[in-house]
């Protein structure tokens, strides 16, 4: 499984777009690693996460060519993970040549149904599944595990379990939250190959329970290592952080470092292969 995060920002991007706090000047003046558009990932070329308001350019900068997509797993309808219109681009009137194949978008309700209002679905070549905490979705490639996050009470978010048909499992944890433990004992059962995790208030703690801080980052590594779901080889991954949390890059790459957890950067990539040392855990 290869993985690029394109985007490893919050939903005002780094630098804010009307912020300047030291941390964005700093981005600014700096540029690189502190630059963060926002928050989304492709797998193996064809299994985009979210679909962002960045996403032409994030396209531009890693050389992708998303006619190849074939799925689109989106987690829930906020405008920094979801821009319905930018699907319009799929249709006759904005290419030369058609889309080769339908786009399965796999989402909870309350995304799918933006969907429908803000585009003609009858159009495009997409077809609309809507995914289900703890609901098994079996396509060609992929094996889609949606599990409840904690982010926005008026609406269904989900994260995702992929699991590729070499074996290889991982979760992809964005606008998070602490999970209830109910989605804790699930998660527990699991074995997974890689994680990806939401630090969006970095070493920040608030009162906002709908993210996670870095401390609460450390914890979750932490409690899936102690229920053998993740080894200390498994690649743990940071990413969706905001200028807000009071760290540049730098900082927040050395405080993780210390934890065996990867700071994601704009498309920072990784290969993940299946696990023997799980197994042998066990």
């Amino acid at each position: 499984m290869e993985i690029t995060l394109l985007g490893t920002g919050a939903a005002e991007g780094w630098p804010g777009l009307f912020c300047n706090c030291s941390i964005c000047a700093h981005a600014r003046a700096t540029g690189g690693k502190n630059i963060r558009s926002r928050a989304s990932a492709i797998i193996d070329g064809v299994l985009k996460v979210d679909l962002p308001p960045d996403l032409h350019m994030q396209a531009v900068h890693n050389s992708l060519n998303l006619r190849d997509l074939r799925y689109l797993l989106v987690t829930h309808s906020h405008d920094d993970h979801l821009c319905p219109t930018e699907l319009q681009y799929m249709g006759q009137w904005f290419t030369t040549e058609a889309v080769p194949q339908t786009l399965q978008i796999i989402g909870p309700s309350p995304a799918l149904n933006r969907i429908r209002r803000e585009v003609d679905i009858t159009k495009l070549p997409i077809c609309l599944t809507t995914a289900m905490p703890d609901h098994l979705l079996n396509f060609c490639d992929y094996r889609i595990t949606a599990i409840e996050a904690v982010h926005d009470p008026s609406q269904l978010c989900l994260n995702y379990i992929i699991k590729a048909k070499d074996g290889t499992q991982i979760l992809y944890a964005s606008d998070t939250g602490w999970y209830t433990e109910t989605t804790w004992q699930f998660l527990e059962r699991q074995e997974f190959d890689a994680v990806i995790a939401e630090c969006t208030k970095g070493p920040t703690p608030t009162e906002y329970s709908g993210h996670l801080d870095m401390f609460q980052v450390i914890e979750m590594k932490m409690r899936l290592l102690r229920a053998n779901s993740i080894t200390t080889h498994t690649p743990f991954v940071a990413t969706h952080f905001s200028h807000m949390g009071g760290y540049t890059h730098e900082q927040l790459e050395a405080a993780l470092a210390q934890h065996g957890i990867v700071t994601a950067y704009d498309g920072y990539s990784f290969s993940v292969k299946p696990s023997t040392v799980l197994a042998t855990a066990r």
